[in-house]
């Protein structure tokens, strides 16, 4: 089978050939656009109707490259996009809350508190008087814990019947989130709004009643959360539709928006009649590196071992620079220019580069010696790739990588915390260093070198 003048390799084939409900493990480019283009192709030539698959990907950007790749009269669609398209089948009226509703409503909630909860806050959270509270880097802390609990609690699939039973509704933090979440509920309802959890969650109610498919093609399967699986699955056994879920458990790295890698790795379980078929081949990295990555990844067990094979070989393709001082990633600039034209600054945070570098950021990037320096999180950056990567912020401290800011325990009972060590942590540093085509350079201090290239520069040797 050839895509495009291009051969498939033989592991794609097999997946492409599956009969059963499928998994497919696909590590970084190992080509899973390529193979979701070819299971479509072979479908339709086996009689299967363009209006009879749907296809699913996790953001606006992912939906458009593969609705210009595959060009075929399929649904293509975000999950949200489903949402939307499900609810306005079945006749519901509703809204978009704007995304800021809840940020407003949790100000407004303590800009308007009356006296005697004001001293309750203030002796909870040791300050002397509320203007300098509502100031300060607590009371931005404390929003932060109550938007994201709120949105994992929904996320998860709870109630607020559920919250009540799982948390003791005495401690006062629990209290607080507990009367936003009735004021966040009641303007929803109020307003006939749904905020992009609420969209995924009624429409999983209305999906018995929708189009027909006979194929569910899911991209990214490992940023699944419930919520989202709860309406393929529904969606999935009303249309007695097979299912191809596409996705790399190394790269799973949105758990704190609610994602469950547990989805993933428990495939066999929840759907029937499924197998596994895994990608062998990298068309991307350097087996050098891919030796390097994936011994780094496989340090927690609880990951899926795979074997990846790649015909490119590059002697030392991750290099890592030592600085005494940030600024002088300037340098390594320089020497870099010199020899790739696309190359990818990555951070951990958003704001990393302007501790290196005085640039402007704009359109994802800067101009330096009038070459484009496209600069990106780690988060931002998944799907891409770039002839030569550059990581930064490789420090042992507070906001490095591993970033070590422990999440609140209320946040840490939602998010199901893995037992291994930085988990999420060490997936997101796998994701930096399969970005590359050729070399990836690790910019780190001589002193307080992250502990992922200590570990790194072990497994070199």
């Amino acid at each position: 089978m050839f895509i495009d003048g291009k051969k498939v390799d033989e592991y794609q084939l097999k997946a492409i050939k599956e009969e059963k409900n499928t998994l497919l493990i696909a590590a970084a480019g190992s080509g899973k656009t390529f193979t979701i283009r070819g299971k479509i192709n072979y479908l339709i030539t086996k009689g299967i109707k363009e209006e009879e698959i749907l296809v699913i990907s996790f953001t606006n950007k992912s939906v458009n490259d593969l609705k210009e790749k595959i060009k075929i009269n399929a649904d293509i669609y975000t999950f949200h996009k489903l949402a939307i398209a499900i609810l306005k089948y079945n006749n519901v009226t509703f809204k978009i809350a704007p995304i800021d509703t809840l940020d407003y409503l949790t100000n407004e909630f303590f800009y308007t508190l009356d006296e005697e909860n004001i001293i309750k806050i203030l002796k909870y959270t040791k300050y002397y008087d509320y203007p300098s509270f509502l100031k300060s880097f607590s009371f931005q802390e404390i929003k932060k814990i109550i938007i994201s609990f709120i949105h994992l609690y929904k996320t998860n699939n709870k109630t607020i019947a559920d919250i009540k039973k799982i948390y003791p509704t005495d401690t006062f933090l629990m209290t607080l989130i507990i009367k936003i979440m009735y004021i966040y509920q009641n303007e929803l309802k109020s307003t006939n709004s749904f905020d992009f959890d609420d969209l995924i969650i009624m429409a999983t109610k209305y999906s018995n009643n929708f189009k027909k498919y006979k194929y569910i093609i899911i991209d990214e399967f490992q940023d699944t959360s419930l919520i989202r699986w709860n309406l393929i699955n529904n969606l999935r056994c009303y249309c007695h539709a097979k299912i191809f879920a596409v996705g790399d458990d190394y790269q799973s790295i949105f758990k704190f928006s609610g994602c469950d890698i547990e989805i993933f790795l428990n495939f066999l379980t929840i759907v029937e009649d499924a197998t596994i078929h895994k990608l062998k081949y990298t068309y991307r990295n350097s087996q050098e590196l891919i030796n390097v990555s994936t011994k780094f990844i496989m340090q927690n067990k609880k990951q899926i071992k795979k074997e990846i094979v790649s015909n490119k070989h590059l002697k030392k393709p991750i290099i890592i620079k030592y600085y005494f001082k940030r600024k002088s990633l300037i340098s390594l600039l320089n020497k870099v220019i010199l020899k790739y034209d696309d190359i990818l600054l990555l951070g951990r945070n958003n704001k990393d580069i302007y501790n290196y570098l005085d640039v402007t950021i704009d359109n994802n990037g800067f101009y330096y010696q009038n070459k484009f320096i496209k600069y990106l999180t780690i988060h931002s950056s998944k799907g891409l790739e770039a002839d030569c990567v550059i990581l930064i912020n490789l420090e042992d401290s507070f906001f490095g990588l591993p970033i070590k800011i422990e999440n609140n325990k209320l946040i840490n009972e939602l998010l199901k915390t893995e037992k291994y060590l930085y988990a999420e942590e060490r997936r997101l540093f796998y994701v930096a260093l399969t970005r590359t085509k050729n070399e990836v350079y690790l910019f780190t201090p001589f002193f307080k070198k992250s502990i992922f290239i200590k570990e790194i520069k072990k497994i070199k040797q």
